[in-house]
Parts: C-alpha cells; structure tokens; sequence
C-alpha cells in the first residue's frame, strides 16, 4: 500500500513538473512572439507614417504655383512633364506602398515573422526610392517657384556693385585714357543686359533668365579685374 501510494505521488510530481515546464515553455514562446510582433508592428507603424509624410509633401501646390507662371512652350513642356511625374507617383507609387503595408500586416497577423521581415525590407527599399523621386521633383519644381525672390535678390547684389564700379570709373575717368571709350561700351552693354532681364522675368522666361544672370556676373568680374588693374598700372 505504501509503494503504491509513493508510485502514485512520483506520477504526480512527474506530470505536475511536466504540465510546470509545458506552461513556462509555452509563456516563454507567447513572450517571443508577442515582442516579435510588437518589434515589426511598431517598424511597420514608422513605414506607414513616412509613407504620409511623401504623400503629403507640398507638391500639388507648387505645382499649381508654376501652371500660373505659364506663357511661353518651354515653361508649358516643363509643367505637363513634372505633372506626369506626379501622376505617377500620386497614382500608382503611393498605392503601390499601401498595397505592400497590407501585405506585410498579413503576414504579420499570421505570425509569418521570416516572410514580413522579407517583405519589410522590401517596402524599405520602395519607400527610399519613392521619397528620392518625390524631393527630386520638388526641387525641380521649386527652382521655378523660388526662383524670382531668389534672383531678385542675385540681380540686387549685381546692381550694386556695377554701380560701384560704374561710379568708380566715373570718379578716374582720366586714370583709363584711351580706354576708357571701351569701358564705357562695355558699362552700356551691362546695363542692356539687366533691362533683358527685367524682360525676361516679365515673360516668366526662368530658363532665359539663369542665362542673363550668369552672363551679367560675368560682365561685372571682367569689369571688376580691368577697373582695379588698370587703375593700379596707371598710380604705377
């Protein structure tokens, strides 16, 4: 009687030591799982916020800004393309993101960790190339929307400083002696230049108008070095 009682507590102590040890097991896969789930739901959650970030990005407005600007073919041809870029991302790149969000939030929910992380690389991968293509276009279409404070103020700074050496010259007109007539030539030729640019911004001609730009600053620096040299060859 007593070895059969003592058969029937080591049973017991075997299978509660058992059931003791399934159950810690069992807690212990939940624990994995469960941080698995929360670790890929909270990367998925920042995936999710970044893709409103690049669908909310104020493309469409500056957008809007240039069809206003538009008068000449070459502004019109540049808009219609930007336009199309945007179609492509707004119509078909951004959908095909929230597509691949469900997807990996499938498997997810089907604690299918290999296949989500796999397919959390994946829309990585998708969403950097999305973001590149949306800032690129954003730049582009900026150039244009910013692009008269900006040479507004590049046209500002020339000014001043062609005056400066205009009155520079004025002040030793007799230092630049047979020179001079040529000098004078070229101050006109300056001045010309910046009424093509007041023309150009008029017409929102923006492509036209880096070109007068850059041919004024150029103008100026000449104009700079033969001012200063001459001036110090003739003291010499």
């Amino acid at each position: 009687m007593i070895i059969g009682d003592s058969v029937t507590t080591i049973t017991l102590l075997f299978v509660t030591g058992f059931i003791l040890a399934l159950t810690i097991v069992v807690i212990v896969l939940y624990n994995i799982q469960n941080y698995k789930n929360k670790k890929y739901k909270k990367l998925l959650d920042k995936l999710e916020v970044e893709k409103n970030i690049i669908d909310s990005m104020p493309i469409v407005p500056e957008l809007s800004k240039v069809e206003t600007f538009i008068n000449n073919e070459k502004l019109e041809a540049m808009y219609n393309e930007w336009k199309s870029r945007l179609d492509g991302i707004k119509k078909e790149q951004i959908p095909r993101l929230t597509d691949m969000l469900i997807d990996t939030e499938y498997s997810l929910a089907k604690m299918d960790y290999k296949t989500a992380l796999y397919k959390i690389s994946k829309l990585e991968m998708e969403l950097y190339k999305v973001r590149t293509n949306s800032n690129f276009l954003l730049s582009e279409i900026k150039e244009i929307t910013l692009s008269e404070e900006k040479n507004r103020n590049i046209i500002t700074e020339l000014k001043r400083k062609y005056r400066e050496l205009r009155q520079k010259f004025e002040n030793n007109k007799e230092s630049y002696d047979f020179v001079a007539d040529s000098i004078k030539l070229q101050f006109e030729n300056i001045s010309n230049t910046f009424e093509a640019f007041e023309q150009s911004m008029e017409e929102n001609d923006f492509l036209e108008t880096t070109k007068i730009i850059s041919s004024i600053q150029e103008m100026i620096s000449h104009m700079e070095v033969v001012i200063d040299e001459l001036q110090y060859f003739q003291r010499e």
